[in-house]
């Protein structure tokens, strides 16, 4: 937008906001969730009124997760993102946000995004007199003011083009908003990093394009998970108690955080949600029963409807029997939206006995899909070098952690390969109805001839199922691949169980099983 003078006014915030969701919804950074969840906490910070604070040491500790003790001097991990950005948003623009009416810029040395109308239609009308090289993307330079005699051109001529030019600011618009609708519905979001706290503590609407996350029946704010996402405290709820779970272990999880408050009684959530399609998990652990055997199980005790938008979702839900006494149960829906009111309504409703929740995740979805899910067993998260995002080791009960002795060759970032996972142990991986290919990773790093084991093939075998059906019966690691080399098995039209769950066994037959990665993509079928 201009302003009378001719210079280039700043965008009104809400516009800024939609170019913001347009780059975070974009193919480009679909495929970039680390550097989408590093713009994404510029911009915020931006929008705060905070864009004179950012710092990289800032930075560091918020996106990166670098320790106070980070010292910039050797971990060069901000400026090194910082550059990915840049260039990733010059792709953008030089692409598929081609269209875009407004172009956020990050100018080397600085971290303060700036929102810049783009004049694409004044380019157009002028394009006869000014050089062509003088209409490279925005990214190439700050957006020239036009000189008095350029200026003075395109008045001489107005008069000859004024129609053609209104004809192709209508046709361009349409154009533009047609191409714009089209690539929203059909590129699906990135997972938010940040919950957009820019307004009062509870918003009036969860912005588009961030995640709400919420501790039920608890009081803290902002408490950081393993990955990084921040969570709320109780919020948009009517009716029941908090409460603390007892302090005892909770299987299956390595954020037991989540489920250490809940919200207890007959009660309902009514969550405002612009219109959308988004990804819903709901987070239960029942720990009135402990495992063992003193105790019964606890199975057919505690049954409860959740309900969904007037619909029922789940129907005599029994959380020890999904997923068994102190134990993280995730159950995951896609293609939820709000009602037409504007608001997500959720309604616990008592059947044998008091509902319960300890936790509600709600992030931007891609139609008809759950957002992919890649885990490497290890303690942090990591990016490989195809800007994918690799959660760290969870859903899991079982087995040990161990870093890998030497360098993992093959096609793929090595680090998707730095520990591995072995013993006898299971994955239950939360998934929506629907069908999924599963890609699990595998190297032998202890037997063979050259291994520290010793041995060769015959050293190691072992069992893989999914949901009790045989995926891999006497797998030979290294008679399949030898030492040190990676291994992808590829598993298509895999469905969860009754409980909603990809139960992954690893079943040792001679030897330890193992794994080192596991990667859960949704088929849209």
């Amino acid at each position: 937008m201009d302003s009378l003078d001719g210079t280039q006014a700043v965008p009104k915030i809400e516009d800024q906001r939609g170019a913001l969701q347009s780059v975070l919804a974009s193919a480009t950074f679909a495929k970039n969730p680390r550097l989408a969840a590093l713009l994404e906490y510029l911009c915020i910070r931006c929008f705060r009124g905070e864009a004179g604070s950012i710092k990289e040491y800032i930075i560091a500790a918020d996106v990166f997760h670098r320790s106070p003790d980070f010292d910039q001097s050797t971990d060069a991990i901000v400026r090194v993102e910082m550059h990915r950005l840049r260039k990733k948003l010059k792709e953008y623009y030089a692409g598929e946000g081609a269209a875009e009416p407004i172009e956020i810029i990050i100018q080397s040395g600085r971290y303060q995004p700036d929102f810049v109308s783009r004049r694409k239609i004044e380019d157009t009308a002028v394009e006869a007199v000014v050089p062509v090289d003088e209409f490279a993307p925005a990214w190439t330079h700050m957006p020239a003011v036009h000189s008095p005699q350029r200026r003075g051109i395109v008045s001489r001529r107005a008069l000859g083009f004024i129609i053609p030019v209104i004809g192709l600011l209508l046709v361009t618009a349409l154009a533009g908003l047609t191409v714009y609708g089209l690539r929203r519905a059909a590129q699906p979001p990135p997972t938010a990093a940040l919950l957009d706290r820019t307004g009062p503590p509870v918003p009036a609407v969860i912005p588009a394009g961030a995640g709400v996350r919420i501790l039920c029946g608890s009081a803290r704010a902002d408490v950081r998970d393993r990955e990084g996402d921040i969570w709320g405290g109780d919020a948009f709820f009517s009716g029941g108690a908090s409460a603390e779970a007892p302090g005892q272990p909770i299987y299956r999880t390595r954020d037991p955080f989540l489920f250490r408050t809940l919200r207890s009684g007959e009660f309902s959530y009514k969550i405002p949600l612009k219109p959308g399609i988004y990804e819903l998990r709901l987070y239960f652990a029942d720990t009135s029963y402990s495992p063992g055997p003193a105790m019964e199980g606890g199975e057919n005790v505690r049954m409860f409807d959740v309900v969904l938008n007037g619909s029922t979702l789940l129907k005599q839900f029994d959380v020890i029997a999904d997923a068994g006494p102190n134990t993280a149960d995730v159950k995951v829906f896609k293609d939820i939206g709000p009602a037409p009111d504007g608001f997500l309504h959720l309604a616990f409703v008592k059947g044998t006995d008091t509902p319960f929740l300890n936790a509600i995740e709600i992030v931007p979805g891609i139609p008809h899909r759950i957002h992919p899910i890649r885990i490497v067993t290890q303690d942090a998260m990591i990016t490989d070098r195809s800007g994918l995002a690799w959660s760290p080791d969870n859903y899991f009960q079982g087995g040990r952690g161990m870093a890998r002795q030497g360098t993992v060759e093959g096609p793929l970032d090595a680090q998707i390969y730095g520990r591995e996972r072995y013993g006898n142990f299971s994955y239950a991986i939360p998934v929506a109805n629907g069908n999924y290919t599963l890609n699990l990773y595998f190297a032998e790093s202890y037997w063979g001839p050259n291994g520290q084991g010793g041995g060769g093939i015959g050293s190691r075998i072992f069992d893989v199922y999914c949901n009790g059906v045989a995926l891999l019966r006497n797998f030979d690691m290294y008679k399949e691949a030898g030492l040190h080399r990676q291994i992808v098995k590829t598993f298509q039209h895999l469905q969860p169980n009754a409980q909603g769950k990809l139960l992954l066994s690893f079943i040792p037959i001679r030897n330890y099983a193992n794994v080192s990665a596991i990667e859960v993509l949704d088929e849209g079928k």
